[in-house]
């Protein structure tokens, strides 16, 4: 098939290598856009012979794909990827809402989410959306890890609406077992700072979509990481094994025992944090598997120049 991608430049270092895997099976063109261009969709799309490729894909930032529904609604075959979903904790919010939005104003359109959670929700909406593994540039994995001079860290805000059914045990083990909380307030380069020095990270994605990207940080750095997944399906998907690459929790109890247990036998929490690290090196060749699944289904029947749909979509928004 012939692959047109439009998508940020600003995206190039993240996407760039898992794209490439469409490259061994299909023609590839991609058109990275700059801020001026995102702004102006559809006359990138006019000025594009999109009736030669069998496929568009778009990953642009959404405030960009939620503005410009009229040009989008030019393209029937399209695949619109929605990477940052996952990382919305309420399914209430208006945030996520306006996600919806977008799905329901391109109802012949493929949608790609990260986080098997926000998919099987965006399914039983009647959404034809496929799932896509967290991934991060290969640069963002350090080959040297850090010596560790700290014990468990927490990224994240207890008080934060997200964590609120968390709140009282994320306190509790903070006295517990002497956490570092990181909280909402503080810039990347102390949360990079806490993350290089220290032996363990707690990640508490339940409330979310999927695996995030401070999760896949976490492994980064060399940390052992402590998760208590959104979805353990996805997990063993991904390839994250309990006490081989990661330590799953589901409970305080078990958070406590754990942590006890990698501090008393440092080795195997070492083995397991190189696993880890090593684990995250794999998610590129993951991704871009399933790129391969994504793009190959048949679409659903184009309504977008339809004058009623065309009308019906402006009041989802």
């Amino acid at each position: 098939m012939k692959l047109l991608l439009l998508a940020s430049g600003a995206s190039k270092q993240h996407i760039g290598a898992v794209f490439q895997h469409l490259e061994g099976h299909h023609e590839l063109h991609t058109e990275w856009l700059n801020g001026a261009r995102q702004g102006q969709l559809s006359s990138v799309i006019d000025g594009l012979p999109i009736t030669e490729f069998d496929r568009v894909l778009v990953w642009l930032p959404f405030k960009r794909l939620y503005s410009q529904i009229s040009a989008l609604r030019k393209l029937s075959k399209l695949i619109v990827f929605d990477p940052i979903l996952h990382e919305l904790a309420s399914i209430e919010g208006e945030a996520l809402h306006r996600h919806v939005k977008l799905c329901k104003a391109l109802p012949w359109a493929r949608f790609v989410v990260c986080g098997q959670k926000r998919q099987r929700w965006l399914k039983k909406q009647g959404v034809d959306v496929l799932w896509l593994p967290s991934f991060v540039e290969p640069f963002a994995v350090e080959e040297e890890v850090a010596p560790k001079t700290n014990g468990v860290c927490f990224l994240g805000d207890p008080e934060l609406p997200e964590y609120k059914q968390y709140r009282e045990m994320l306190y509790e083990v903070r006295r517990e077992l002497k956490i570092h909380i990181v909280g909402s307030d503080a810039g990347m380069p102390e949360i990079s700072g806490v993350l290089d020095s220290s032996l363990m990270c707690f990640v508490c994605d339940s409330p979310f979509g999927g695996v995030r990207r401070q999760t896949l940080e976490a492994f980064a750095a060399g940390c052992v990481v402590l998760l208590w997944p959104a979805d353990k399906d996805e997990c063993a998907d991904i390839g994250l094994v309990d006490m081989e690459n990661v330590a799953l929790v589901d409970s305080k109890e078990e958070l406590v025992a754990k942590v006890n247990f990698l501090q008393r036998h440092k080795d195997q929490a070492s083995r397991i944090a190189s696993s880890g690290h090593l684990w995250l090196t794999t998610l590129e060749m993951q991704a871009g598997k399933c790129l391969g699944a994504i793009v190959e289904p048949p679409f659903g029947e184009y309504t977008g120049d339809n004058a009623w749909g065309g009308l019906k979509y402006l009041f989802y928004r």
